[in-house]
């Protein structure tokens, strides 16, 4: 009976343990979760602290200006009138606009001039795809897809700034202009599109174009360049060297409305960092 009883109650206590151990470890497991839920929250709610107070510092940095407007000047006229040309940039519902030309050849400039000109009117909200926000005025609403853009808008893409950032879906310059083709036949969007060579371009997309506004070309760009553009530039890249600083600051308009040679005034806000609007931007693809 004696021995019986020392089974029981060691039966008892190895239970007793078991249990205790088992709470022990239930209790452990219950705090661990408890503290890296803790953890993740409290982490999220840091990071988006953080990003709250990035995209004040952004807003904060951005230059603050009034768009004002600066009208192209004629340099060379070979056909029609300039102030038709930017008559119908200013008041069509939808156009596609081009600009096309070397590296370095001021071609953001161009394409901000002629945003903020659009902006000073006060007729439609401007937009701007592939630049850096904080080297954007506040008038100017920098989007990241061509969904984000409003109808009616005119927006500036640069195509450098697009197919090189991670943030973009957009794999290759015809697939974002492809999309852009389609807002603007839909949501009455104006859209003016900057890229290096129209070799990178569809052909069907480049036959939608309203106009082309063409920047000095490099020195094999126009062998490279679509047959028609090609032709284009074959015509005119003497006549640069002619121009006032030989044509480094001019732009060939080519359009139904007006065909010659132009000079823009630089964006008001304009600096070096609007300039290299994406080089900050993270060049990895993803």
């Amino acid at each position: 009976m004696a021995k019986k009883r020392r089974g029981l109650a060691g039966f008892l206590w190895g239970a007793c343990v078991w249990f205790a151990t088992g709470f022990y470890h239930l209790l452990y497991i219950l705090a661990k979760k408890l503290f890296l839920a803790l953890k993740f929250l409290v982490g999220k709610l840091f990071s988006k602290a953080s990003s709250a107070a990035s995209s004040g510092a952004r807003q904060a940095s951005r230059p603050r200006s009034t768009a004002a407007y600066a009208s192209l000047a004629v340099q060379k006229q070979d056909a029609g009138q300039l102030e038709d040309f930017e008559q119908r940039l200013l008041t069509s519902k939808s156009t596609i606009g081009l600009i096309l030309g070397a590296r370095g050849s001021g071609k953001s400039a161009l394409g901000m001039r002629l945003l903020e000109n659009v902006a000073a009117k006060g007729s439609r909200q401007v937009c701007a795809m592939g630049f850096d926000e904080a080297s954007m005025p506040g008038w100017i609403r920098c989007v990241e897809s061509v969904d984000e853009v409003p109808n009616g808008a005119f927006v500036l893409v640069d195509e450098g700034g697009i197919t090189f950032s991670s943030r973009s879906s957009m794999s290759s310059a015809n697939k974002l202009l492809s999309a852009l083709l389609l807002v603007a036949r839909h949501k009455d969007v104006s859209a003016l599109f900057i890229s290096q060579n129209s070799a990178n371009l569809e052909l069907n997309a480049i036959r939608q174009a309203d106009y082309l506004l063409m920047r000095k070309p490099s020195l094999l760009q126009k062998d490279f360049e679509r047959k028609k553009i090609g032709e284009i530039y074959a015509g005119i890249v003497e006549q640069f060297a002619g121009l006032p600083e030989q044509g480094r600051y001019s732009t060939y308009v080519y359009s139904d409305q007006f065909r010659g040679f132009v000079a823009n005034e630089l964006p008001s806000f304009w600096s070096q960092r609007a300039s290299k609007s994406f080089a900050s931007l993270n060049l990895k693809k993803k």
